[in-house]
């Protein structure tokens, strides 16, 4: 019960997406009451996205249909949705207009990649990257000005979950095979892991930018550990064509970021 709970929720994600909105809505001018607007948000809608992903653990979830069983998994689905819902209310309700937007977007975009999105590599690594850099632009769009460290954590959060998409892939090669068309089947593996490990070299090299942006040796150290984790998973990538807990350090990586610029 307690493994079904965690997983449903993934509290990990919502609270690096609202703590993101939030960071990027402060340093962009706006108030308290914007930016608890903006980290409710995203954190509604991660968890809504998590439900209805889960929710539709059918054939086109590999991994998670094995390990997640659900007696009705349309009422997941449903209650989903209605997170969502929540999500949005809250962005018509105190936010400006382009968040609701981003909101809107980020219910459909989940829908259709359950529905169809998710059975190609194109699509679905290009709308998960797309996805996950939008706490970043709702806290944008929240404030009033655009800081200087916008266009870097867009960048940042795309280019790093666009790589652990496809190291995921590579993970879940087996079981989807038959079931989605994923990049590591059109490229092979080991050309796949060399793709994803470059791409998170060139996000430890920006990240390194970001120092100019840091305060005190707290921050500082925060952006080290993050440059140094990713600059040591591409390495194991590149040349050892290794993916083990790569997942997991990416996300530990940006949440030490995070923890920089908070």
């Amino acid at each position: 019960m307690w493994y079904l709970t965690y997983k449903l929720f993934r509290p990990i994600l919502p609270v690096s997406g609202g703590l993101a909105a939030w960071i990027v809505s402060q340093t962009c001018g706006a108030d308290f009451q914007l930016s608890l607007a903006a980290a409710l948000t995203v954190a509604f809608g991660t968890i809504g996205a998590s439900f209805y992903h889960y929710g539709g653990a059918n054939w086109m979830y590999a991994r998670k249909s094995e390990r997640l069983q659900f007696k009705d998994p349309q009422v997941i689905m449903l209650i989903g949705l209605v997170i969502f819902s929540l999500s949005i209310v809250i962005a018509v309700q105190w936010l400006p207009k382009q968040c609701v937007y981003i909101a809107l977007f980020n219910t459909i975009a989940v829908a259709a990649y359950s529905a169809k999105l998710s059975s190609h590599w194109i699509t679905k690594n290009l709308t998960m990257s797309l996805v996950c850099a939008t706490p970043v632009a709702i806290g944008w769009q929240a404030g009033h000005l655009t800081h200087p460290i916008v266009p870097w954590a867009l960048a940042i959060a795309m280019l790093a979950h666009l790589s652990r998409e496809m190291i995921k892939d590579v993970k879940d090669i087996i079981a989807n095979n038959g079931r989605r068309v994923t990049l590591p089947m059109v490229l092979g593996t080991d050309r796949v892991l060399q793709i994803a490990g470059s791409l998170l070299l060139i996000v430890g090299v920006m990240m390194i930018s970001l120092l100019r942006f840091t305060g005190n040796i707290f921050q500082q150290t925060m952006v080290a550990i993050a440059v140094t984790l990713f600059v040591l998973t591409a390495w194991r990538l590149i040349l050892r064509k290794q993916a083990r807990r790569s997942e997991t350090v990416i996300t530990f990586g940006l949440f030490c970021i995070l923890l920089a610029l908070a």
